[in-house]
């Protein structure tokens, strides 16, 4: 049957169509880490979340090596807005804060029937200080709850 039969319809998406989910990435990512803790150690997890954080946030890194801290403000409000998950974000010049009652990762992990890797708060520490290093901010996960993801996360101006 040829393109142009009237019988025929043609329907064109795009992946940029969809609604954007990614909860099963939270679940195969929790895998490699307990994986990776399980069999080489809490070192070497950290030393690959070392890795990744170098190599995923590359783009995003070179903008705060620039002092733009607005940067993180548009990468963390768009990532949150993407999931639909409620955050509470201050920004100012110098700070920029993060507070959420649980961690959307977390949350769906648990949904699964699955448990967090022991060291899932390393997901945050380790990703976000790698991206702060060598940039004029730090980073500090003040503070954070293994059973829901509760935390509060602070980049601040050095």
């Amino acid at each position: 049957m040829d393109q142009t039969s009237p019988r025929r319809k043609v329907m064109e998406r795009r992946a940029s169509d969809n609604k954007y989910l990614h909860q099963d990435f939270h679940l195969s990512m929790n895998m490699l880490l307990s994986y990776i803790d399980e069999n080489f150690g809490k070192e070497k997890l950290i030393g690959y979340l070392g890795q990744y954080a170098e190599a995923y946030h590359q783009p995003l890194k070179r903008e705060l090596q620039t002092g733009d801290l607005g940067a993180l403000y548009r990468y963390f409000s768009g990532i949150y807005e993407k999931e639909e998950w409620p955050v509470k974000i201050s920004y100012g010049e110098n700070d920029l804060e993060i507070g959420q009652d649980a961690c959307p990762g977390i949350a769906h992990i648990r949904a699964k029937g699955q448990k967090p890797c022991p060291h899932y708060e390393e997901t945050y520490h380790t990703v976000y200080s790698t991206l702060c290093t060598n940039t004029p901010f730090e980073y500090k996960l003040e503070y954070f709850d293994a059973e829901t993801g509760a935390c509060k996360q602070r980049f601040t101006r050095k």
